[in-house]
C-alpha cells in the first residue's frame, strides 16, 4: 500500500529552500506593484519577481527532466505532472471565483453568479487563461485582476508538453543535440523574438506577448534540462565549473550588453546547483511541507484583499507582514489538504525483481 510519506518524501537537498525565496521575491515584488511603487529591476530586463519565475522555470526543467529519465513513459509522466500543477490550481481557481469574487464585487449576489465573466473564468480550469471577474478591488492599479501570478501557469504545462515529446523521440538520449537547441533558443530569443515583440509587449494577456514569454521561459526550462540530460548532478566537480564558466561568460554578456543572455547563463546553473547542495538550515526548509508553490498561487489576491480593506489604515511594511503570514496559512493547507493528498495517486514504475 503507497503511503503518503514515500508518495511525497524530499531528500536532504536546497530545493525547497530555493523555490521558497523564488515565491517570496515574486510575493515582494507583487506587493510593490500593487501598491503603485517601483519594483527593484535585475540588470534592467526583468523585474525581482521576474527572475523568481525564472528560478521557478530553471528548477523545474532540472526535475522534470530528471523525472523522465527515470522513469521514461508518457503516460506516466503525464499524470505526474498534472497531479502537481492542477489540483492546487483548481482549488484556487474555485476559492477565488465563488468566495473571494462575491465580497469584492460591486453586483448584487445573484448578478454576479449569473454575470458571464463569472462563468467564462472556470476556463481557467483547462489552463485556458480568464484573469477578469466582476470584481473591482478599489484603488489598486490591476482593480479586475483576481490573480495575476496564474497567467506562467499554462506556459509551465506547455514546457512540460515538449519535454515528453522530447522524450518520446529519444531527444532526451542526445546530449549535445539538446545542448545545440538550448543555445539555438537562447539566441533565437535574445536576438530576434524580444525585438519583434511589438506593441503588445506591455499586455500579458495578449497572444504576441504569450507566445514571446513561453519562448523566453522555456530557454530558462532547457537551460534547467541541461543539468539533468548531462547529469551535472551527479557531478559536483563537473557542476563547479560549469557554474565559473556560466558566470564568466555571463559577466561577457553584461559588458556587451546583453542582460537577458547573462541570466539565462547565470540564473538556471546557480539555481539548480545550489538546489542539489545540501546546506545546514536550508536544506530544513521543507519540513512542513513544499509550500513555495501554494505562496505563488495564493499570494496575488491575498495582497490584492489586504490592499483594499487597509491601504489607507496601515503602513506597507505591515501589509506586506499580513499578506507574508496569510499567504504562508494557505500554502501551508494548499499542501497539506489539497497537493500532497493529490500526489498519493501519482503513478510508479512496476517493480520487477532481479
Amino acid at each position: 500500500m503507497r503511503t503518503v510519506q514515500s508518495a511525497v518524501a524530499h531528500p536532504k537537498n536546497n530545493f525547497d529552500a530555493v523555490r521558497l525565496i523564488a515565491a517570496l521575491c515574486v510575493l515582494f515584488s507583487h506587493q510593490l506593484a500593487l501598491g503603485n511603487l517601483p519594483e527593484p529591476r535585475v540588470l534592467v530586463v526583468h523585474t525581482l519577481g521576474g527572475v523568481g519565475v525564472l528560478v521557478f522555470f530553471s528548477i523545474s526543467g532540472f526535475l522534470v527532466a530528471r523525472s523522465w529519465n527515470a522513469d521514461p513513459h508518457i503516460g506516466r509522466f503525464a499524470a505526474k505532472r498534472l497531479l502537481r500543477i492542477w489540483p492546487g490550481f483548481a482549488v484556487v481557481i474555485l476559492l477565488t471565483a465563488c468566495v473571494l469574487g462575491p465580497l469584492v464585487s460591486p453586483l448584487s449576489i445573484q448578478d454576479y453568479f449569473t454575470d458571464i465573466g463569472f462563468w467564462r473564468y472556470f476556463k481557467n480550469l483547462l489552463f485556458k487563461l480568464q484573469e477578469v471577474l466582476p470584481i473591482n478591488f478599489d484603488g489598486s492599479p490591476y482593480p479586475h485582476s483576481a490573480n495575476g501570478s496564474l497567467w506562467t501557469l499554462p506556459m509551465e504545462l506547455q514546457c512540460y508538453l515538449v519535454l515528453g515529446l522530447f522524450g518520446i523521440v529519444d531527444l532526451m538520449l542526445h546530449r549535445w543535440r539538446w545542448l545545440l537547441m538550448a543555445v539555438m533558443l537562447a539566441v533565437t530569443v535574445v536576438y530576434m523574438v524580444i525585438p519583434a515583440a511589438g506593441e503588445d509587449w506591455n499586455n500579458p494577456w495578449s497572444w504576441s506577448r504569450g507566445c514571446r514569454d513561453f519562448l523566453e521561459f522555456g530557454m530558462f526550462f532547457m537551460a534547467g534540462g541541461l543539468f539533468a540530460v548531462f547529469r551535472m548532478h551527479e557531478s559536483p566537480c563537473k557542476a563547479r565549473w560549469m557554474l565559473a564558466a556560466c558566470w564568466v561568460l555571463g559577466a561577457a554578456a553584461v559588458a556587451a550588453n546583453c542582460n537577458l543572455l547573462a541570466l539565462w547563463l547565470v540564473v538556471p546553473t546557480t539555481a539548480v546547483m545550489i538546489s542539489n547542495a545540501s546546506t545546514p538550515g536550508l536544506r530544513r526548509a521543507g519540513r512542513f511541507g513544499n509550500l513555495s508553490y501554494g505562496m505563488y498561487i495564493y499570494a496575488f489576491p491575498v495582497q490584492q484583499t489586504l490592499i483594499w480593506l487597509y491601504r489607507d489604515t496601515l503602513s506597507w511594511q505591515t501589509l506586506l507582514g499580513l499578506a507574508l503570514a496569510i499567504t504562508l496559512t494557505l500554502a501551508f493547507a494548499s499542501w497539506h489538504l489539497v497537493e500532497k493528498r493529490a500526489l498519493q495517486w501519482k503513478p510508479r514504475r512496476a517493480y520487477v525483481p532481479a
